[in-house]
């Protein structure tokens, strides 16, 4: 069954075209190598995995960290010589945006929580386009302050500045938070075993993001009631994970969380089995689609499954406590549903769709880039 939660109150949502286009969605820009390691222009999204295997060895490893810089992680963990750990993560929200500073403020704190953190600072580093106006700047701050709220972190200062080297807003984000050692889940924490969790639903963001990019083209199809209830995904059911990672992250067998992003629930799987150094299936039918998600991404041709999700929590949970884990989330307003199974790594990744098992679907970019 669809979950299709009835919304009989009106959101606060987020006014204005969410994303001026897609294709700017996910401007990261990628590099060259040096020492004669002839160019490549890397598409937009994230770097490729070998890519960002080949940066994190440049980095090197950083002494007093329980957890480091490895691909599919969402946040660092330091010790700090005693309790609590300290949990970093960063993060930019690089495209249009009404609400950037509340929408960087959510994004980073995911990160976080999903890593088993409590929020407790956030410094934002804010670069603006020549002729933003002072109006502008005060609302961008005023998201910020906004989002640190609903997430319980204090902004801590930054940096803001105009500057011609950007031609949109940027709003880069630093969360600090504080987690004890039994809290801390990594991404890469799952065992053989371990079933698959995810709360919520698929493509939440993506939601957001069609319904207001081509909101004229979705009306027209769907009826103006649809288009707005899914504009509004944003903030219902929301982009924050932090209140079901601070369930999961209370509980002793649950062992490894991951936020959804860019590339989808497929993309996130995957990081979770890689950075575990095991395989996974999923039961297709089990994975829980939002109505409106569902006929968004029907409609314009996009694989649910590649379509990025914020909002959704994956939490890989030993298979006799993990009841007890979707009663708690259920109990909190935040439904769980059992999608999968973590498997031995000689078992690959697999999607199941009854009796069929095929491979999941790999997803180089985010399927909302084929839109633009």
């Amino acid at each position: 069954m669809l979950p299709h939660p009835a919304r009989t109150q009106n959101y606060k949502t987020h006014e204005g075209n969410l994303v001026a286009g897609l294709s700017s969605l996910f401007a990261r820009r990628g590099g060259n190598y040096p020492n004669g390691v002839p160019e490549k222009r890397l598409p937009e999204g994230k770097i490729p995995p070998r890519v960002l295997r080949e940066l994190l060895k440049r980095l090197g490893e950083g002494g007093g960290l329980e957890v480091g810089p490895a691909a599919g992680e969402d946040a660092a963990v330091a010790a700090a010589g005693s309790e609590p750990r300290l949990v970093l993560a960063a993060d930019p929200i690089t495209f249009p945006t009404a609400d950037p500073g509340w929408h960087a403020a959510v994004v980073n704190a995911n990160d976080v929580a999903a890593t088993g953190g409590e929020c407790r600072f956030f410094l934002s580093q804010v670069l603006l386009p020549p002729g933003t106006t002072e109006d502008r700047i005060a609302a961008i701050a005023d998201g910020i302050r906004r989002g640190c709220e609903e997430v319980g972190a204090v902004p801590a200062g930054g940096h803001t500045e105009i500057t011609s080297a950007v031609e949109r807003e940027v709003v880069a984000g630093t969360m600090v938070g504080v987690a004890t050692a039994e809290r801390v889940k990594p991404t890469g924490g799952a065992r053989e075993g371990d079933m698959l969790v995810v709360t919520k639903g698929v493509a939440i963001e993506a939601t957001a993001i069609v319904a207001a990019e081509r909101k004229e083209e979705v009306r027209r199809v769907f009826g103006e009631d649809f288009q707005r209830r899914a504009a509004a995904f944003l903030t219902d059911p929301g982009i924050s994970v932090v209140q079901e990672a601070r369930i999961a992250a209370g509980m002793l067998e649950v062992h490894a969380m991951h936020d959804v992003t860019e590339g989808g629930i497929a993309t996130a799987v995957r990081e979770m089995a890689d950075a575990a150094d095991l395989g996974a299936v999923l039961a297709e039918a089990e994975i829980p689609r939002f109505y409106e998600s569902k006929r968004l991404m029907t409609h314009f041709g996009l694989d649910i499954l590649g379509a990025i999700g914020s909002g959704a929590l994956l939490i890989a949970c030993a298979e006799p406590e993990t009841g007890e884990l979707l009663d708690r989330l259920q109990g909190a307003g935040t439904p769980g549903h059992v999608i999968g199974r973590f498997l031995r790594r000689s078992s690959g990744m697999q999607l199941a769709r009854g009796s069929v098992r095929r491979d999941l679907p790999v997803f180089d970019a985010d399927e909302l880039t084929r839109l633009a």
